[in-house]
């Protein structure tokens, strides 16, 4: 099956992609909404995680018996062939790949990207694609079960043969995920050999596949960095710290269910809770709930940043 076109998977309006290698609850209700007081925030590795569990709980082992986009660029299968890949098909289950949605269907594999304005909604019913509802599957089952992957405006929904995944623009070019193997302590100490702020090396996803805006300010919060800090300077005390600090903020953001800012509710009718948690993200101009410092926001390789200027010195 055919890939995108471009390594940053955008594209116009109506433009065809080419190229490449290869419950009962919470009916219409998002599996993840935008951020209101962070701004359009992309779903991170925390929140796209539980949004793939729920696809997994909802419609794993379920047969699809339709499926349909509305438009030929929301899909790599387009229009007239989305379908056709996918009915008959079992999902077999869902994983992640850096902020990408794995689903498996055996023979095919389902990428969907939510991008910013991207959501995961359950329908009470089959409904067909339209401008908000993007991509519609139904999958079959004593009770139907539907689900809506909307507002896929600058995201997709692609379909890849197996051994193609590793082909995909986007995730061929990943770093190590941060609960793989791979992400070590000696792999940061050779990342950081670098002269670039700590902070975009974090948020470069062929470094360091999953984390965001939020969650590397609260990272650098945790260990002790301040964002623009060189990382060449790093001490091996402070790369260890990123490296625990990385697992450990992950983690219980999964355990919460993710960060929004508004009246998220997953598939299951619950809304993530890790904003409750949060040290610096969002507080620009509040006491640090560490030392009481007042929390400054600056641009650091292009997003606001959240710092404590004691916490964090240069």
């Amino acid at each position: 099956m055919r890939g995108r076109g471009r390594p940053d998977g955008r594209r116009g309006p109506g433009r065809r992609r080419q190229g490449g290698a290869p419950g009962a609850r919470g009916w219409g209700r998002p599996l993840r909404r935008g951020a209101r007081r962070g701004g359009g925030l992309v779903p991170e590795l925390p929140e796209v995680t539980v949004i793939a569990e729920d696809v997994r709980s909802l419609a794993g082992g379920r047969e699809v018996t339709r499926a349909a986009i509305s438009r030929d660029d929301v899909s790599n299968a387009g229009v007239a062939d989305f379908g056709e890949k996918l009915v008959g098909k079992t999902l077999e289950g869902t994983g992640r790949r850096g902020k990408i949605i794995t689903l498996d269907f055996g023979d095919v594999v389902g990428l969907v990207h939510l991008v910013i304005s991207g959501r995961v909604l359950r329908l009470p019913g089959w409904r067909e694609p339209d401008k908000i509802h993007t991509a519609v599957v139904e999958f079959g089952g004593e009770e139907p079960l539907v689900l809506a992957f909307t507002r896929l405006w600058l995201g997709y929904f692609d379909l890849y043969d197996p051994d193609g995944v590793e082909g995909h623009p986007l995730i061929e070019r990943l770093g190590p995920d941060p609960f793989s193997e791979d992400f070590t302590v000696e792999y940061l100490r050779g990342i950081f050999s670098r002269k670039a702020a700590i902070k975009g090396l974090l948020l470069d996803q062929s470094m360091i596949a999953g984390l965001g805006n939020i969650y590397v300010d609260e990272v650098l919060f945790e260990a002790g960095v301040h964002p623009t800090r060189k990382a060449n300077t790093l001490t091996e005390t402070e790369i260890e710290a990123i490296h625990r600090a990385s697992r450990d903020i992950l983690s219980r953001a999964i355990e919460l269910r993710g960060t929004t800012f508004d009246s998220y509710h997953d598939a299951f009718g619950e809304t993530g809770k890790f904003q409750h948690q949060l040290k610096v993200f969002t507080h620009a101009g509040e006491p640090c709930p560490v030392c009481g410092t007042e929390i400054t926001k600056l641009r650091v390789a292009g997003r606001g940043t959240h710092v404590c200027p004691t916490c964090q010195p240069l």
